[in-house]
């Protein structure tokens, strides 16, 4: 029992790692053994961020990657398993949520949403889950939204492309789960990270959002990361196909 959260000697690829919930998550995988990947399109970022790992004793290389360009996304796989061999883990944590109503959204506007959000995660699952297939066993997580799971008035193609990484880990983990891969989505609801600074800097919107929230508190980031060692390690050896709300309970509520 006392070993249902030991990752050691497992490989997790993070991406969107040098900040916010990727950091936290990929912060928390380490913590527990594992060796970290550290991704994102800010070169200095996860520089930095593998710097502070190292100083915490946790093992890391920093491999920068723009996911929006898929050679990019090529090098970080070789890259990864010339270094190690392998990727147990797989943690997508990247994301842009550009605001404006349905009539007024270009195809530039649609085309970076769905490109960021939802196949570039499609480019990189298919990369990472045939050497997966080859072992009989891993674990893959996507960072979706409640966005995907409600309707949205300023967020909607943000909402779409977060719902699609939530079909994705259904469709992945039917297809997969008699190889042993795992395939779920965490779905946060207002996180305490730079990425929802639009929102959480703006009282009038947080107060009413608090209002609308049970625990009458936004998330932190370390919150998220559990849920995702949960998803990544023995502990969560028989889920697969779900998409986990960590929202504080928004999406249940009536307002009360």
């Amino acid at each position: 029992m006392k070993d249902l959260f030991d990752l050691k000697g497992k490989v997790a690829l993070v991406t969107g790692s040098s900040s916010g919930m990727g950091r936290a998550i990929a912060e928390l995988l380490g913590l527990h053994g594992a060796t970290i990947i550290i991704s994102s399109n800010d070169k200095k970022a996860c520089e930095d961020t593998c710097e502070d790992f190292l100083q915490k004793n946790i093992k890391a290389v920093s491999i920068p990657c723009d996911v929006a360009v898929k050679a990019e996304i090529d090098f970080l796989f070789e890259e990864t398993i010339v270094k190690f061999s392998k990727i147990d883990i797989l943690v997508s944590c990247v994301g842009v949520a550009l605001a404006g109503s349905f009539l007024e959204m270009s195809a530039d506007i649609f085309e970076k949403t769905m490109q960021i959000n939802l196949q570039s995660t499609i480019y990189l699952s298919k990369l990472v889950i045939p050497q997966m297939q080859q072992r009989k066993e891993g674990s893959i997580i996507f960072l979706a939204s409640i966005a995907g799971v409600r309707g949205n008035k300023s967020l909607g193609m943000y909402g779409i492309s977060k719902a699609g990484l939530a079909q994705l880990a259904r469709n992945l983990a039917v297809e997969f789960g008699p190889d042993n891969i795992r395939v779920n989505a965490i779905s946060p609801g207002v996180i305490d990270t730079p990425f929802a600074k639009p929102l959480t800097s703006n009282n009038e919107v947080m107060e009413r959002r608090v209002l609308l929230t049970p625990l009458r508190r936004i998330g932190k980031v370390e919150e998220v990361a559990g849920v995702a060692l949960l998803l990544a390690s023995k502990a969560g050896g028989f889920m697969t196909g779900q998409n986990i709300i960590v929202d504080g309970g928004t999406t249940i509520s009536d307002g009360n």
